[in-house]
């Protein structure tokens, strides 16, 4: 074999970073969406239960926009989420705080108000006060004082929370109606669970809001990618979105980096064999069709022959990397010197640097790490039909004229 020359290869073209920065600006604005979901249902809720709460929400993107329209868009929805929830959350204040007054007012005036003050030791008798020390407290009398100050603390927790009214308000009723301390010890223990169950829910309405922003946003990152590993994965983002999954599966964020790296790289591999093609034509070469088909498969070599001499070039992509290697080799139906096949492989080390140039325009960097000097090593043969037919005289002509021209 001659020596091969190899290098690497890296892709990076206008359409190539305006395709990353969309994918980043449709996340960021997937996110938003779910932001402005989250800030919408805030005001639904405060509406329901105080005053009207709107705040109106930005045009959607145009569905054609590109990574700017995706950008700015995403930052107008991010700013009128935040808007929207603020507004909400000043409202619910002001609810609470009415609220919290109204109830306590409530509770005060139905235990009669607040307790007589207690006269002090001094003023009673030494046998009110043995009788005061021997004798517990009935269960039904109740302590004013104290069961206002135990309501207020429960309210102070509701009010910052998301809770069902009607059933603090009848149980508030229950309590200003009893003259029993231990009913109002079993309805203040329903109040603790209303409040537990309030938090239980407002933890779990917090991280299946944050799931879904993350579950949205690799879904947007995945609108645009092809490759078979890319569908299932989207199905199955679609279904943890529908099922309001509180966290994201621990191996999903890896599987999507990896379709998308690997869509990346295909479509990176498939320019590379384009560009090269579209040198090879350029500089005379006749490709064969293994650079349509078998060059950008997995494992693949594709062939091209020079003009219409016997030699040609072999190309080969190496798999799972952007790797590749190209060498001279000739037709199996040709009988050479030793000095012809150096002669070849000096033509095709020119031809190899000229690809290296050609292909910059359409942003494609070859860089060619391993190179062997003519000669070192034989020139390998290859079935004629692999090298693709021989050149016309038009063509012969052009590639004569580049040779010329190169030397």
């Amino acid at each position: 074999m001659s020596g091969p020359k190899g290098g690497s290869y890296r892709v990076e073209t206008a359409a190539q970073r305006e395709a990353r920065m969309l994918r980043d600006a449709m996340a960021d604005y997937a996110q938003a969406e779910v932001a402005w979901d989250n800030a919408a249902a805030r005001m639904s809720a405060v509406s329901a239960m105080s005053e009207p709460v709107r705040y109106a929400r930005p045009k959607p993107v145009p569905a054609d926009a590109d990574s700017a329209g995706y950008a700015r868009a995403a930052q107008e929805l991010h700013a009128a989420a935040d808007a929207a929830t603020a507004l909400a959350t000043q409202a619910r204040e002001r609810f609470a705080a009415a609220s919290h007054a109204d109830r306590m007012a409530r509770i005060i005036d139905h235990l009669g108000g607040p307790p007589p003050p207690d006269p002090g030791p001094a003023a009673r008798s030494r046998w009110q006060a043995s009788q005061a020390a021997q004798s517990p407290v009935p269960v039904h009398v109740v302590d004013r004082a104290h069961v206002q100050q135990r309501v207020q603390r429960r309210l102070d927790q509701l009010a910052g929370l998301d809770h069902d009214a009607a059933r603090v308000e009848a149980l508030l009723d229950d309590i200003g109606n009893s003259d029993s301390q231990s009913r109002i010890d079993l309805i203040l223990s329903e109040l603790d669970y209303l409040i537990t169950d309030a938090r239980t829910a407002a933890t779990q309405g917090d991280e299946i809001g944050a799931a879904r922003a993350a579950l949205s946003a690799m879904q947007a990152r995945l609108s645009q990618v092809k490759g078979r590993a890319a569908e299932p994965l989207r199905d199955r983002i679609a279904q943890l979105i529908s099922t309001q999954v509180r966290n994201v599966p621990a191996d999903l964020p890896d599987l999507v980096v990896a379709a998308i790296r690997d869509a990346d790289a295909e479509a990176d591999r498939l320019h590379v064999v384009s560009v090269m093609r579209g040198a090879l034509d350029e500089l005379g070469y006749s490709a064969g069709p293994e650079f349509s088909t078998d060059l950008s498969a997995a494992d693949a070599t594709a062939y091209a022959r020079s003009g219409s001499s016997r030699y040609g070039i072999k190309v080969r992509l190496e798999p799972g990397s952007n790797r590749f290697t190209a060498q001279a080799v000739k037709s199996d139906t040709a009988l050479t010197s030793a000095q012809e096949d150096v002669a070849a492989e000096r033509q095709f080390c020119a031809a190899l640097d000229q690809i290296v140039e050609l292909a910059k325009r359409d942003g494609v960097e070859l860089d060619v790490d391993i190179r062997t000097a003519p000669g070192a090593c034989s020139v390998q043969q290859v079935a004629d039909a692999k090298l693709g037919a021989l050149a016309t005289a038009v063509q012969r002509g052009s590639a004569a004229q580049e040779m010329k021209r190169s030397q």
